[in-house]
């Protein structure tokens, strides 16, 4: 369980890519005391903490021990993003990077709370605070201050929420996740959850979080109510409803990759493989860029 790791800071445009690119040139950038990261990033003391943190919880990067020392490196998922998207600019890799960070309970604990266990859509910081409190209390014994929590509330509503139409696309400080809208202003200013458009997400993504899923249940039938309500699932992390969740399934049903089965109150879907998330990503950056994944 981690609270606060992000040191306030959002992810930012641009730093994943930076993380990345030097890593591969200092594999210690974090841990060697001859290394300044701060100057071979650009970023302060506490953004290099934070950079840390966050290649780490979107699942890029990995710390393993070679002698006294740790060092960074990329993970499978870091390595495919780096060989397909080096500059971290596919709407696919961004729903990626939020399906990692959301079913990341160890090390994004407000972030796998506010998409699978907190059902509430409508909500203002008083509400999220009291609700994050009490898990906290109950599952870890842990009484974080009011200040704290306060800091992850902020921080989500950052990484989510866009400050506006008017801000630049070369504005920095915005976090590469609003583009995916999650989170939005309601009309009395206080915070909603957001459904997806229909194709805002690519189908392969979808299928992806479901067959990894499936993998971790050891099951080819899922349930579609499981689909939208299990934790970590594309209705929790996506915040679909069932119609659009229906919409991305009859795409991949057309697709040839699973059937939809509607029996009489238990519809379920069957995939037709047992598929590998890996790969499954690797497709989709071949289906963007016109490779028949086919063949």
């Amino acid at each position: 369980m981690k609270i606060r790791a992000h040191e306030t800071f959002s992810i930012r445009k641009g730093w994943i890519h930076k993380g990345v690119k030097n890593i591969l040139v200092y594999p210690r950038l974090f841990t060697d005391k001859n290394i300044n990261p701060c100057d071979i990033l650009g970023i302060g003391t506490n953004m290099v903490k934070s950079l840390r943190y966050w290649m780490t919880a979107v699942g890029i990067m990995e710390e393993v021990s070679e002698g006294n020392q740790k060092v960074q490196k990329l993970t499978r998922l870091g390595e495919i993003i780096d060989e397909y998207d080096k500059y971290y600019e596919e709407d696919g890799t961004n729903w990626l990077l939020h399906y990692m960070l959301a079913k990341n309970e160890e090390l994004a604990t407000a972030w796998y709370w506010f998409f699978n266990i907190f059902k509430i859509n409508s909500f203002d910081k008083q509400l999220f605070v009291r609700e994050l409190s009490e898990f906290l209390h109950t599952e870890y014994d842990y009484d974080g201050s009011e200040k704290m929590l306060g800091d992850e509330f902020d921080c989500i509503i950052k990484t989510y929420c866009s400050k506006g139409k008017d801000v630049s696309p070369e504005d920095i400080n915005e976090c590469p996740l609003t583009d995916l809208r999650l989170i939005e202003v309601s009309d009395n200013k206080d915070y909603k959850k957001h459904t997806p458009d229909r194709d805002a997400i690519h189908p392969l993504i979808i299928l992806a979080v479901i067959s990894e899923q499936a993998y971790i249940s050891k099951k080819k039938e899922v349930l579609i109510t499981d689909l939208l309500n299990k934790e970590c699932n594309v209705g929790r992390i996506f915040n679909l409803d069932r119609a659009t969740c229906f919409y991305y399934l009859e795409q991949l049903q057309k697709g040839g990759y699973l059937e939809i089965v509607r029996t009489a109150g238990l519809d379920v879907i069957q995939l037709k493989q047992q598929y590998d998330f890996y790969d499954i990503i690797v497709s989709y950056y071949q289906a963007i860029n016109g490779v028949n994944i086919n063949e």
